[in-house]
């Protein structure tokens, strides 16, 4: 994880005289702790629906994995993260998304968790069964007749109680 001190001492070793002001509005706001301006940038490069004031940001730049991702190099990071930092401290814990959008960085839409939680949560959306199917349309277009198309997973044990 990057923080404002870490982008400062990045830039200060690494940047010429005059680094600041050549740094684009986000990352000036990064480093000054500016967490109103931070989230107001992050929402302008967001979709938001405008009959509904309270609903998703859904980022519009770079993704990563299904996330928002903003930066490059040594200073990138998961932009759902960012616009949590400047909310609240958020240290070893997961942003989990409630609203269940990888996109969404709603800083109302986001909680910190533990991974467990996290998982344990996204384990019981199942939403990884329409990433399986992504996935098996994505290799069947690819190549139809591959054996891992026509495999039956094997059923699970039953459980003890």
């Amino acid at each position: 994880m990057t923080t404002a001190e870490e982008y400062y001492r990045y830039y200060t070793r690494h940047g010429l005289p005059g680094w600041f002001s050549r740094l684009g509005g986000l990352r000036q706001a990064i480093i000054r702790c500016d967490g109103p301006e931070v989230l107001e940038i992050l929402r302008t490069r967001c979709t938001l629906d405008p009959k509904d004031p309270h609903g998703c940001w859904v980022w519009t730049g770079a993704k990563r994995s299904g996330y928002g991702f903003i930066g490059r190099g040594p200073t990138n990071r998961l932009a759902h993260r960012v616009a949590w930092d400047f909310t609240e401290e958020l240290g070893t814990l997961s942003v989990h998304h409630t609203c269940g959008t990888r996109l969404c960085i709603n800083p109302q839409h986001l909680a910190a968790v533990t991974h467990l939680e996290n998982v344990a949560e996204m384990l019981g959306r199942r939403s990884y069964l329409r990433r399986i199917h992504e996935l098996e349309e994505a290799l069947r277009q690819f190549d139809p007749n591959h054996p891992l198309l026509t495999r039956r997973p094997k059923p699970l044990p039953p459980e003890e109680n």
